[in-house]
């Protein structure tokens, strides 16, 4: 797929995307802020924060949304060269 090439998401979704980004992104900010100086009491916090939002499940709806967005509008070369690119990222891992 060409780097310009467009993928249409519906509005409606695009909508709740920005929203649920903006709660996760203002909130750690947010937090990042009140405990800076604190960096125990932020994680725990923070673990808070993530697990009263359900904020794995708003990452992996939003992630759906797009993904189902890309690959209906995408060539198979596309797809498989996301898929490519993903293997590589560096994924966390229990040491």
């Amino acid at each position: 797929m060409k780097t310009n090439a467009r993928v249409h998401v519906r509005a409606a979704d695009v909508r709740k995307i920005i929203k649920d980004l903006s709660l996760l992104v203002v909130s750690f900010d947010h937090l990042g802020s009140a405990y800076y100086d604190r960096p125990e009491q932020r994680a725990l916090q923070t673990d808070k924060f993530l697990m009263d939002v359900k904020a794995f499940k708003i990452l992996a709806r939003i992630r759906a949304v797009l993904s189902k967005a890309y690959n209906s509008q995408s060539t198979k070369e596309a797809i498989t060269e996301l898929e490519e690119e993903a293997e590589k990222l560096p994924y966390w891992e229990e040491k």
